[in-house]
């Protein structure tokens, strides 16, 4: 059983055979190992000769009943689990080593061996490691959460350093969250004093500021990094800093191009593909589905899947690369096509590049070049271009 996140799925283990049969009552022996609930899956007719794969347990029978009808069968290829399972007898050195080195990973799991911190600022992580030292929480001790809580107990009360932690222990792996006392005053923003800057160049519209001297009216053009709101406000015969905030609403143009030839060499995939299977052990990748296909041509989707047994999880992976094969052909398209495409893709672009704004209109371009179409688009926007930079960072 294979699962992956919240899907279950069943992999070959107990193998399948794939045979050929032949002769002149092949279409009869067929239907009589239907008749008998022999299952048979993949079934394919060439050059008059029957193709299928069957399981394993199954194919003596259907080699019997195959006499019978005076039909030929022979084995074409065998494959899952059982048979590599099978081959690996005359390797005893290396089922050994397999079993040594699960029994190895499982004695393993039991103990903690990294430890990762997460929050800390000002401390270092070899500070908190030794903090956790102190109090018995460090490498090799037993992944179990009575001793992380021990040590969370006992680091908060002789510390005034920290003022909260957490450790999260998952199997030889413990992850250590933390806030310090002095992060809120270290993470309150309001107290940096900034300004607001343009992130466009465009025209002002509307503002709304809160705090900070607006530098520049309604209808008033500024350039991408110019100072709208200035954090440094006369305050009598001072200037004092300030944390600007305020909302600037400003019209501007995002200017974009998109191309493309009349005639390109595009992939296009085919119905034909196939599927390799591989338990990976400890760095061991071992191919379990006896498929060595040519992956030339091919585009892969892999995906990896822990193995449990009983609901168990072991420290066994399978995974499992499905080619699908392409072929490269040479597509001409018309003008008018060439056109929709673009226009998609402008769509496609507003959609995920512009969804904060408001699309006021779009101005379009068509521009033929030697070998295609170019589409030059203008797409007026309207929205809040203010953000918010340090002072000290000018």
């Amino acid at each position: 059983m294979i699962t992956e996140g919240n899907k279950t799925m069943a992999f070959n283990v107990k193998g399948t055979v794939t045979f050929k049969a032949f002769g002149a009552y092949c279409e009869e022996y067929i239907n009589e190992l239907f008749t008998r609930k022999i299952r048979l899956k993949n079934i394919r007719n060439e050059s008059n000769i029957i193709y299928a794969d069957i399981d394993r347990q199954n194919y003596l029978e259907a080699a019997r009943l195959a006499r019978i009808f005076g039909v030929r069968t022979s084995v074409v290829k065998r494959k899952g689990l059982y048979y590599h399972i099978a081959s690996l007898k005359k390797r005893p050195g290396l089922i050994a080593g397999i079993l040594v080195s699960s029994a190895m990973v499982f004695t393993l799991r039991l103990f903690v061996w990294h430890i990762d911190v997460h929050g800390n600022k000002t401390l270092t992580e070899d500070q908190i490691l030794g903090m956790l030292e102190n109090y018995g929480f460090t490498a090799g001790v037993l992944a179990n959460d009575t001793d992380a809580l021990d040590a969370e107990r006992k680091i908060l009360m002789s510390t005034d350093e920290l003022s909260w932690i957490n450790i999260e222990v998952n199997g030889s792996r413990a992850d250590v969250y933390l806030n310090e006392k002095n992060d809120l005053v270290a993470s309150d923003d309001l107290k940096t004093p900034c300004n607001i800057v343009a992130s466009r160049s465009g025209v002002i519209t509307d503002t709304e500021v809160s705090s900070g001297d607006l530098l520049y009216e309604k209808g008033s053009g500024v350039a991408e990094g110019s100072v709208i709101v200035s954090g440094a406000v006369s305050s009598g015969d001072t200037l004092i800093l300030v944390h600007s905030d305020a909302k600037i609403i400003a019209d501007f143009t995002d200017n974009v191009e998109f191309e493309m030839d009349y005639t390109t060499t595009e992939k296009m995939p085919s119905d034909d593909s196939f599927i390799h299977r591989q338990l990976m052990i400890l760095g061991i990748v071992i191919p379990f589905d006896g498929n060595d296909a040519n992956t030339e041509n091919t585009i892969c989707k892999e995906s990896t899947s822990d193995l449990m047994i009983g609901g168990l999880t072991l420290p066994v992976k399978i995974r499992t690369e499905q080619y699908n094969r392409y072929s490269e052909v040479t597509v001409t398209r018309k003008s008018d096509d060439i056109r929709r495409i673009l226009e998609n893709r402008l769509e496609m672009y507003i959609y995920n590049f512009c969804k904060d704004y408001e699309v006021l209109d779009v101005s379009k371009e068509f521009i033929e070049t030697e070998t295609g179409l170019r589409l030059k688009a203008g797409i007026h926007l309207r929205g809040d271009i203010g953000v918010k930079k340090p002072i000290y960072e000018h």
